[in-house]
């Protein structure tokens, strides 16, 4: 089959199925709509229609990779089954997910027509099996779960966090990495705009399509509004800046080209502003680690020379300025009345524990502690808060009462894996890029461990779990890469 063949086999069969699937996610989403939303929003999707259209199939690939990216904090989605709840409430099927199936499809395609050796998709396989032992705990847990259909929706969606994960650790090109980081870069922008408005008017955009949501009365605090920007919660859009605010830190540290090393300082800025803007104690806590462990891994690859030492002194005058800068807010927040928010960790802490000692081997049950807290709670902890259903604010707490000793060990297990495979990795002495990928995934889910243990942590949205499986499949896509570079020798001698 030649070239122009198989374009006309993808435009004819695989692109018309893409656009269907979007358009009925699309039209969904718009239906509650105002009239303007939805016209920008349709204005929006008929240009990428129309330059989809005109794309090559390679660059249909960055298209998607654009979109996947795009979709984590903008999140164009249709939620099924919805319910009220206090955690997996939907199936969420949106943005990043098609485009992922997408890549999927894309992937085997271009394997298939250029008939290459080996197999279609390679992986890691301690990372791979890491998801997939966390899964299997969460069938298990059904045994003693309450309700079957609410551990069913969260077993659904780890199955579409698993599908993004795989597709991530499957980017075999540095072109298609570098994309996905790229836009991840100019969504924390975004998302540091749309929060310093919330912050300092108390009021939204209309982004509702995008996730946006009212800010609500209880979040009014002194000097305006905690921003969630189009992630839906203050804490929550905290989870996204404090992965990515080191992620990008460590790409401006290992970047060679100039221009694109100043954007990525610039996108680090704006991400400690934007997390500033969010007024969440646990993130501003977890982001001077992660970046400590991205600078000092690091650092040693940038004291090439005077210069080198000079910018570094720079950019440290200018962190530490950015620092006294915001201090003012920083012992406002620490210094203000938090309704109580604090003192209820601990006791809820202590509930969890006792929920766990009845159910230790497999739980109550995934994406059910909330239903049965208080039924199983023999401290009283739980009734601290007057709403039927609430969560313990520990995430590895959470998990270990849902899932019992099993889970919990698999749920660790996926962090602990990606270091483990980011470190092995790191050894072969691969390029820098590559380093400062490895790092900064490790230090933001780092970022997102230490916070997580005094809030639920990034299972409560589907936006943030799509980022933390990203992560898990950036670090397995670096592995891959060194892995199979002898077949591929091309891809990294054109970008050294």
């Amino acid at each position: 089959m030649n070239s122009i063949s198989q374009e006309h086999a993808y435009s004819k069969y695989i692109l018309p199925v893409l656009i269907g699937a979007g358009a009925t996610v699309t039209a969904i989403a718009l239906d509650e709509l105002k009239i303007q939303t939805a016209l920008a929003v349709l204005g929006a999707v008929s240009f990428l229609v129309v330059l989809s259209f005109i794309a090559s199939r390679k660059n249909l690939s960055s298209f998607a990779v654009i979109l996947l990216a795009l979709g984590i904090p903008f999140n164009i989605d249709v939620n099924l089954f919805y319910r009220e709840y206090v955690g997996v409430t939907s199936l969420d099927i949106g943005l990043s997910l098609l485009s992922a199936i997408a890549l999927f499809v894309l992937f085997f395609y271009e394997h298939y027509t250029s008939r290459g050796s080996g197999p279609a998709f390679r992986y890691n396989r301690t990372l791979l099996w890491a998801p997939i032992l966390y899964m299997m705990s969460g069938l298990l847990s059904l045994y003693n779960a309450t309700s079957n259909e609410l551990a069913v929706l969260e077993l659904v969606r780890l199955a579409m966090l698993f599908v993004i994960f795989f597709v991530v650790m499957n980017m075999r090109d540095r072109k298609l990495i570098n994309t996905f980081i790229v836009t991840l870069s100019i969504t924390v922008v975004l998302q540091t705009l749309i929060a310093y408005y919330q912050y300092k008017t108390g009021q939204v955009l209309g982004l509702g399509v995008l996730g946006e949501r009212d800010l609500g009365t209880r979040e009014v605090w002194y000097a305006g509004s905690r921003a969630s920007g189009t992630i839906g919660h203050p804490n929550i859009l905290a989870y996204y800046f404090e992965i990515l605010i080191p992620f990008m830190f460590a790409m401006f540290l290992v970047e060679e080209n100039r221009w694109l090393r100043l954007w990525y300082l610039i996108v680090t800025v704006a991400g400690l502003f934007g997390i500033m803007t969010t007024l969440s104690r646990g993130g501003w806590a977890s982001v001077p680690v992660s970046m400590a462990v991205v600078f000092l891994t690091l650092i040693r690859h940038r004291l090439k020379g005077v210069r080198s030492i000079v910018g570094l002194f720079m950019i440290s005058m200018l962190l530490l300025g950015i620092f006294f800068y915001l201090l003012p807010t920083i012992e406002k927040r620490l210094s203000f009345a938090d309704y109580g928010s604090a003192a209820t960790r601990a006791p809820l802490n202590r509930a969890a524990f006792s929920v766990i000692k009845q159910f230790p081997v497999s739980g109550v049950g995934l994406n059910n502690l909330a239903k049965v807290f208080k039924t199983y709670d023999t401290t009283g902890g739980s009734s601290l808060f007057r709403t039927s259903t609430h969560v313990v604010h520990n995430l590895f707490l959470a998990v270990w009462a849902e899932t019992g000793t099993i889970g919990i060990l698999t749920f660790v297990w996926m962090f602990v894996a990606t270091m483990i495979v980011a470190i092995k990795t790191l050894f072969k002495s691969v390029p820098l890029w590559q380093q400062g990928i490895l790092i900064g995934a490790v230090a933001g889910l780092l970022a997102q461990m230490i916070h997580g243990m005094v809030d639920p942590g990034f299972r409560i949205l589907m936006n943030v779990s799509m980022l933390v499986y990203a992560m898990f499949g950036l670090v397995g896509a670096i592995s891959v890469l060194n892995k199979f570079k002898n077949e591929r020798p091309a891809i990294d001698s054109q970008y050294k």
